[in-house]
């Protein structure tokens, strides 16, 4: 495929998803069922960025804005049914209203991760990029790079904890379309990447998302774009210095989470394995309704959020309240989260 066709491809295969079928949803004006009005996006919804030090590891976590997830994009019509979808109605409503949580829609952070261990610059999940057309309120990330000082070309290596797009096509320049990061090589799975690529894929995301082929072919049309960069892994080896993958298969077959270890502390960045801090702690085997294997994914959390509160793991997530980072607390039988606040190993 040229350079041309190659791009054409990419461009026409995320119009259509991002089209009709992953418009924003309609909010503006709206009560959600606890009486809170959904948030109005502001010019600039990008908080920056958030560096600390993981002894001798620089950590920025990146913000890339934030995005309602577009409920006419899955095939189910209730937003607490897609967070909770294994749990009786009754008992889903009184838990999230609970927790303030709205029910109309489901408001998710987005935060790239960047490591910075001296002589090498690694990127985790670059976020939404051209995906950010139909959603204005992310494709944040290249202004949060400039802020924290980090040009685009410094990026030596771009890991996917997974191929969802909110994930993965960052990895395009939401304003000129072509590679964001033209010096770094693209680290995924080798099963993720088989899942993408392969004849399985379309089988197994068709229950759950409308509109399956132009996903696919967006997401394969980035691949195709990063052909000559892109390295499969094993989703549990040492994939560079301090930085570690490891499985955690559900969301997709071949998710994985990372441990970085900087010295003295441990952190884990669980990617899109633990997606939310008011159920994914409290009642991980609830089951959330984009996991491709949904029973599979309950097992997931629950064993990493077990190795976090074992070994007092900080933990960081993709799309946990901005920076994002917190511990695992055993709590009953399952767990509590405890934001680490802004002093983060002080």
């Amino acid at each position: 495929m040229s350079p041309i066709d190659r791009r054409d491809f990419v461009r026409l295969n995320a119009a259509a998803l991002t089209g009709a079928a992953l418009g924003p949803t309609s909010l503006a004006g709206g009560e959600t069922r606890i009486g809170m009005r959904p948030p109005t996006p502001s010019a600039n919804p990008s908080p920056g960025f958030y560096r600390f030090d993981l002894d001798d590891t620089e950590i920025t976590v990146l913000s890339d804005g934030y995005f309602h997830f577009p409920m006419d994009a899955v095939k189910v019509d209730d937003p607490l049914e897609h967070r909770a979808f294994n749990v009786d109605p009754e008992r889903r409503a009184e838990y999230f209203r609970s927790r303030l949580v709205p029910a109309e829609h489901t408001p998710l952070q987005v935060s790239p991760v960047l490591i910075d261990s001296g002589d090498r610059r690694t990127l985790i999940d670059p976020g939404l990029g051209i995906w950010s057309e139909s959603h204005p309120t992310g494709g944040r990330l290249g202004p949060s790079l400039e802020a924290a000082g980090v040009p685009p070309e410094s990026i030596d290596a771009v890991i996917l904890t997974h191929a969802h797009p909110d994930h993965m096509w960052g990895l395009l320049d939401p304003q000129t379309e072509a590679p964001a990061f033209r010096n770094a090589e693209v680290l995924i799975s080798e099963r993720e990447f088989d899942f993408w690529t392969s004849d399985e894929a379309p089988d197994a995301l068709f229950e759950a998302v409308v509109e399956t082929e132009a996903l696919l072919g967006a997401t394969r049309g980035i691949l195709e774009a990063h052909d000559d960069r892109v390295r499969t892994i094993r989703s549990d080896e040492e994939v560079a210095t301090g930085i570690r993958s490891i499985p955690s298969p559900g969301h997709t077959p071949g998710h994985i989470a990372l441990g970085v270890e900087g010295g003295r502390h441990e952190l884990l960045i669980v990617g899109d394995a633990v997606v939310f801090t008011h159920v994914s702690f409290e009642h991980p085997e609830w089951q959330f309704f984009h996991d491709v294997d949904r029973e599979l994914a309950g097992l997931t959390r629950r064993r990493l959020l077990d190795q976090a509160a074992t070994d007092e793991m900080l933990i960081l997530g993709f799309h946990f309240p901005f920076p994002g980072l917190g511990y695992a607390l055993r709590h009953a039988d399952a767990f509590r989260w405890h934001p680490a606040g802004w002093n983060v190993l002080s």
